[in-house]
C-alpha cells in the first residue's frame, strides 16, 4: 500500500527539521491540478470559535449533497439508491475527518485559509484538505508518518484506539487509520513552504477512494 516507503521515510528522517517541498506516499499533483470539482476556502479568523463546528457540519452536508447530485439514483435501478447513500456516508465521514484535522491543527497566528476540495478521476473520488502548520505540529506529523510506515497497520490501528482514549486524543490520528482500514483509501501528503517571511508551511492531505 505504501509504495517505495523506504525511500521517502529516509528523506523524512534526514530533512525533518528543514522547510522544503515534499511529496509523501500517494499524493498525485496531477489530480489536484486537472481534476478538481470544487475547492472551498475557510478564513478561520473571521469565524468565531463557537461557530466553527456548526460551519464544519454545514460544509459536510453541502459536500455530501453535492456529490449525490453528481451521482443521482435511478428509479429503474434499485441498487443505485443504496450506492448513493453509501456515497453520501463516505463523503460525510471523509469531509468531517479532514476538516476537523485541518481546523484543529491550523496555525491560527497566520491569516491563511483552510482549504477543502473534491476531485474526480475515472473511478476515483479524491478528497483534499490543506492548512498551514507550525513546526511543532509538523514534527508530530512526521513522527506519525514514520510510525505508520514502520508498523503493521492493524496493530497500529488498535494501538491508536487505546491512545485515543487518553487525554491527548487529538494526537491519535485514528481517522487516517480508519480511512485505510475501513475504506481501503490511499493517503498522501504534500508539504510546501509558500512564503518565507513570515514563514507559511502548508500541509495538504489527499485521500483517494475507488467508487
Amino acid at each position: 500500500m505504501w509504495a517505495d516507503s523506504s525511500s521517502w521515510i529516509f528523506n523524512l528522517k534526514v530533512y525533518k527539521k528543514m522547510t522544503m517541498n515534499q511529496i509523501i506516499a500517494d499524493f498525485r499533483e496531477e489530480i489536484l491540478d486537472n481534476h478538481k470539482v470544487f475547492m472551498i476556502e475557510f478564513f478561520l479568523h473571521t469565524i468565531p470559535l463557537e461557530r466553527r463546528k456548526p460551519t464544519r457540519y454545514l460544509s459536510m452536508a453541502f459536500i455530501s449533497d453535492y456529490l449525490a447530485n453528481l451521482f443521482p439514483s435511478k428509479e429503474e435501478d434499485v441498487n443505485s439508491f443504496g450506492k448513493q447513500l453509501q456515497l453520501k456516508s463516505t463523503a460525510t465521514y471523509m469531509s468531517n475527518e479532514l476538516l476537523e484535522n485541518s481546523i484543529k491543527f491550523h496555525d491560527s497566528k497566520l491569516n491563511y485559509p483552510v482549504k477543502f476540495g473534491i476531485c474526480l478521476l475515472e473511478q476515483n473520488l479524491v478528497f483534499v484538505a490543506s492548512n498551514c502548520v507550525n513546526e511543532k505540529t509538523l514534527s508530530k506529523f512526521y513522527d506519525f508518518i514514520n510510525e505508520l510506515t514502520n508498523s503493521d497497520i492493524d496493530e497500529l490501528y488498535f494501538r491508536q484506539i487505546e491512545k485515543g482514549a487518553e487525554e491527548k486524543s487529538e494526537e491519535s490520528q485514528l481517522g487516517f487509520l480508519s480511512m485505510i482500514n475501513d475504506y481501503n483509501a490511499k493517503l498522501g501528503w504534500k508539504i510546501e513552504t509558500v512564503r518565507k517571511d513570515p514563514e507559511i508551511i502548508i500541509l495538504t492531505t489527499m485521500v483517494q477512494i475507488t467508487l
